[in-house]
């Protein structure tokens, strides 16, 4: 008797699973369509069969990031973090809400995990060299950009362009951090 209770209840958990994984990759679609709504539909009901699915939180928070629904995307990355902790993605996904936000500290914070799960990730690179730039509230209450935040983007530029010399974009910001930085000298 309990052996044929366990029997369904697998079998059970096996077809929510398929579902789910086939909500996950209609989600997939409609956002590779930019059909941000119905995305969201589909990918809410993958995680509603599928607590556990990191695949289906992250592509939720996509879609809600779509939207512009930058609360509702957070919680869905932070649902995939609790999930696998360990993957960069909803790290790296959390910080670009973040920047969406206009919270650099929060950016930075994700982006320096993901650096540190993973040095040579190409993306949290350039994505940290262009975070360093920006302006942000310094610890005299005013707004800025501090000489040690335009060294750490041109070291992490440095690194980004050493993994990949032909990325225009890695070069244009390095370009741009080493004029600020030069520029700094000059006024002195």
């Amino acid at each position: 008797m309990i052996r044929a209770l366990l029997l369904v209840l697998f079998i059970a958990a096996c077809s929510s699973g398929e579902e789910a994984a086939q909500h996950v990759s209609r989600g997939k679609a409609l956002l590779a369509e930019q059909k941000y709504d119905a995305a969201a539909a589909e990918l809410s009901r993958a995680t509603a069969l599928d607590r556990n699915s990191m695949e289906a939180w992250l592509n939720l928070g996509h879609a809600y990031r779509g939207l512009k629904q930058y609360d509702t995307a957070l919680a869905a990355y932070v649902a995939a973090k609790k999930i696998d902790r360990h993957s960069v993605a909803p790290h790296l996904a959390h910080a670009k809400v973040q920047l969406d936000l206009g919270r650099i500290d929060q950016a930075t914070t994700e982006l320096n995990f993901v650096v540190e799960m993973e040095p040579k990730n190409l993306e949290a690179l350039i994505l940290l060299g262009q975070v360093s730039q920006m302006p942000h509230k310094l610890a005299d209450g005013s707004t800025g950009v501090t000489r040690a935040s335009l060294e750490r983007a041109e070291l992490n530029l440095e690194a980004a362009t050493t993994l990949d010399p032909k990325n225009e974009l890695a070069r244009a910001e390095l370009a741009k951090v080493r004029r600020t930085l030069t520029s700094l000298k000059e006024k002195k």
